[in-house]
């Protein structure tokens, strides 16, 4: 069977009656030096001959792929897909497609696809980094193009960050169940020392009691049931009221379902709480108090920070955006 030819802008040029400048102008939507009735026959001719423009050649001409790479920790968390979905809703609107890249909490994963956007014609990234190291940071990314880091507190950043208040709100949450008479705490974490984020945290609930144990997850695998007898091996030991603190969502939806069915969470000696990116959480236990942030904000923050570094008009683009998380 003979393989049908695609049209090409010369075909387009031909049936329009018109230059193959002409053409490439109306491709890159500049219709200043032709008339609308050259613009509509131009456009007639695309359809008719159900012409698609090569993209690869148009990024030759204008310089621009019109594609944002998303490098995000973890798409296991409902944070990094709703962080991605803000990014997206922002960026299609303004003409620009987000790809997203997951790194799966695996610095050589993280290095190998940041090879990827170093040897892609993409305009700009938005970048969720496992680590805050800088300098391991600047080592990773080659290319000179605009970046917005986002969820990572990262000192001495060149470029703009769109974080939230991870210290505070978790202070603020430790002050009030302190106060509601939660003397002993229980963390469930990743490893603390990788991200800023859970840093952060960790140090918001030592500032204000230093009765905590922590129990760390590796999110590559780990034995559920092994941490949840864990868990309520700890709430067994302590004589006081206990708070189980979950410092990302993904940890209270695996293990909080398991413990207030069986009775170990009662809202009475034992709580939990923790940072809450969906309704998911307060759907499994609607009276608990959760510090909910917003991940799709975030990136749509991000998206419109990174809009207006491509625009390059001067505008004043704040270094650092903080999208506060709150308990309710």
């Amino acid at each position: 069977m003979k393989k049908k030819q695609s049209a090409n802008m010369k075909d387009v040029a031909a049936l329009a009656n018109v230059s193959i400048a002409t053409v490439s102008r109306f491709l890159n939507n500049d219709l200043s030096r032709m008339s609308e009735e050259t613009a509509e026959r131009v456009s007639e001719s695309i359809d008719k001959l159900n012409y698609v423009p090569n993209s690869a050649a148009r990024q030759m001409v204008t310089k621009s792929s019109n594609m944002i790479a998303v490098v995000v920790a973890n798409i296991d968390d409902y944070f990094s897909t709703e962080l991605f979905k803000g990014v997206s809703s922002i960026l299609e609107s303004n003409g620009y497609i987000g790809v997203l890249f997951d790194t799966d909490t695996s610095q050589k994963r993280e290095i190998q696809l940041m090879d990827s956007v170093n040897n892609h014609s993409f305009d700009g990234l938005i970048f969720q980094p496992l680590t805050s190291d800088m300098n391991l940071i600047e080592t990773e990314i080659r290319r000179d193009i605009p970046i917005v880091i986002v969820d990572r507190e990262v000192e001495r950043s060149s470029w703009p960050q769109v974080i939230t208040n991870n210290y505070s709100a978790a202070r603020n949450a430790m002050l009030y169940f302190r106060n509601q008479g939660y003397d002993h705490v229980i963390v469930i974490s990743s490893d603390i020392n990788i991200a800023s984020t859970r840093r952060e945290r960790y140090q918001g609930i030592t500032s204000v009691t230093d009765n905590v144990d922590v129990i760390e997850i590796s999110e590559k695998s780990h034995n559920h049931k092994e941490i949840h007898d864990k868990i309520v091996s700890l709430i067994k030991k302590s004589d006081e009221k206990t708070l189980i603190f979950a410092i990302k969502e993904r940890w209270l939806l695996e293990f909080m379902p398991g413990l207030i069915a069986k009775g170990y969470v009662d809202d009475k000696n034992v709580t939990a709480t923790g940072f809450s990116d969906t309704d998911l959480a307060r759907a499994i236990e609607p009276q608990a108090k959760l510090i909910e942030q917003n991940p799709f904000l975030m990136g749509a923050s991000a998206a419109e920070v990174m809009i207006d570094l491509l625009k390059d008009d001067d505008k004043d683009i704040p270094s650092k955006l903080i999208i506060p998380a709150k308990l309710k």
